[in-house]
């Protein structure tokens, strides 16, 4: 009998920029023998000051082109995607397994705080209110703060990540919450390499990466043995995109770097 050959299995992620190479990482880490094909769409990022139409149209712009490669797993590694574009996915590609991060974070979050939430994210994340409805629906007993933090994406796609002008933005937008409450949910896929600046500022505060839940949600299906295999994709080659690639760990080979007029 001749033996069919073995399928790799294929996982696709997208992102409005750079920020989603921590969810990328992540999920590395808790993985083997799979092929990840990664989309940062840096040539709009952000996405989350823009409309819900023009979101959800980035959305199916960026998956269409990952299905090109055959995937079977798409991971919506943008908090503004997840919360406005993850049902149209859903109904639009029903073949595809879709996997978005705000739900694993819900759900750590609900557990690991004591008394208060803050969240941060992008306007259109906040203004959804997505985070604050799941989390009072687990965890009625919480009081939930949130604020949309704009500035923090530029700052992250600029390489801005510590020193003066971080600590300082970081200041303007949390240090009223200083003493209301106890855990940071960080409700960007961006906002992860800011963290260590946060920490610095806020060394009490508990702080929920959105990327570590999901990867701990999909371990299970991820591991085969043997390498992965990366392929990184983004639409504009922005200013600090190559620094911030060498930043970010990633558990495997990559492959391949391609940048252009993609979409």
């Amino acid at each position: 009998m001749e033996n069919k050959p073995f399928h790799t299995l294929k996982v696709g992620v997208f992102d409005s920029g750079l920020g989603g190479l921590t969810v990328l990482s992540e999920l590395t880490k808790v993985s083997s023998g799979v092929k990840f094909f990664y989309l940062g769409d840096t040539a709009r990022v952000p996405y989350g000051i823009r409309s819900d139409e023009t979101i959800i149209k980035y959305s199916l712009e960026c998956t269409r082109f990952l299905l090109k490669f055959e995937i079977d797993i798409l991971v919506i590694a943008c908090n503004t995607a997840s919360a406005k574009a993850t049902e149209v996915l859903k109904k639009e590609f029903p073949f595809l397994k879709i996997f978005e991060v705000i739900t694993p974070a819900v759900e750590v979050v609900s557990s690991v705080a004591k008394r208060s939430v803050g969240i941060i994210g992008t306007p259109a994340t906040v203004k959804s209110n997505i985070y604050l409805t799941r989390l009072k629906a687990l965890n009625p007993s919480l009081e939930v703060f949130q604020k949309p933090t704009p500035l923090l994406v530029p700052l992250v796609e600029e390489g801005i990540t510590d020193g003066k002008v971080a600590f300082e933005v970081l200041k303007y937008y949390l240090w009223e919450w200083k003493e209301k409450i106890d855990t940071l949910l960080l409700g960007c896929t961006h906002y992860p390499l800011l963290e260590n600046s946060i920490k610095k500022l806020f060394p009490h505060w508990g702080i929920v990466n959105s990327a570590k839940p999901l990867a701990q949600k999909l371990k299970p299906l991820l591991n085969f043995g043997g390498k992965n295999e990366i392929r990184l994709y983004f639409t504009d080659k922005t200013a600090f995109l190559e620094d911030m690639v060498k930043r970010v760990s990633l558990k495997g080979e990559v492959k391949g770097v391609e940048i252009g007029n993609l979409l």
